[in-house]
């Protein structure tokens, strides 16, 4: 039986030293732009702490990954496309992607670097994971939250791929990467902002229950 890994998210650097010292055996962590889906002020990475993180990882036997799990556009491809290369620069242990244009892109100028297929890449069937693995040498998939234990268990019996699945978190309705409603309602997209809902455009109404 393979090992199990537990990943446990990484905003910041502090973050990222308390879940490696308390046993995290990955870490997954973004830049402070668009290229994750995470996107928030005050989250995230520049370049002096993402090496920093991972020199504090790798020193302690622990992994780190970088979610550049959004959908670039036409007018903004390098940024992705730079961010793949400071990945492999960096010694990132692998990068969760999304889209396949950019898979297609790290595959081809990187390919030492190892690809992980991230939940906003919305692949609930086992089909979609081996097309992946395929076409784009996807090693591991995470997979969405909407599935059921079952439908879980009918993925692993179909498939090689590692798969990966959150243990805790926010829930939402929608299935990741298939969702418009925030695009529609603020103007800014979860799949190409890395933002959902943004707090500026949310109200919040204190009761007396909180």
């Amino acid at each position: 039986m393979a090992r199990i890994e537990l990943v446990c998210p990484a905003g910041s650097l502090p973050a990222l030293k308390t879940a490696v010292d308390y046993g995290a055996n990955c870490v997954y962590l973004g830049f402070k732009d668009a290229t994750n889906a995470r996107n928030f002020s005050g989250l995230n990475f520049d370049d002096k702490a993402m090496s920093e993180g991972i020199a504090y990882a790798h020193a302690r036997g622990a992994k780190v990954l970088l979610a550049l799990n959004t959908y670039p556009q036409s007018d903004n491809w390098a940024s992705w496309t730079q961010a793949v290369d400071k990945a492999a620069e960096r010694g990132i242990d692998a990068v969760i992607l999304a889209d396949p244009g950019l898979m297609r892109y790290a595959l081809r100028t990187h390919p030492q670097l190892r690809l992980h297929l991230s939940v906003q890449g919305s692949a609930t069937s086992y089909e979609a994971i081996n097309f992946y693995h395929e076409h784009f040498g996807i090693q591991r998939a995470v997979l969405p939250r909407v599935l059921s234990l079952a439908q879980v268990e009918n993925v692993i019996r179909n498939t090689q791929v590692e798969l990966e699945l959150f243990g805790f978190g926010g829930l939402c309705v929608m299935v990741e990467g298939r969702c418009a409603l925030s695009a529609y309602a603020t103007g800014e997209s979860p799949n190409c902002n890395g933002a959902c809902s943004p707090g500026k455009h949310v109200r919040w109404e204190q009761t007396p229950q909180g």
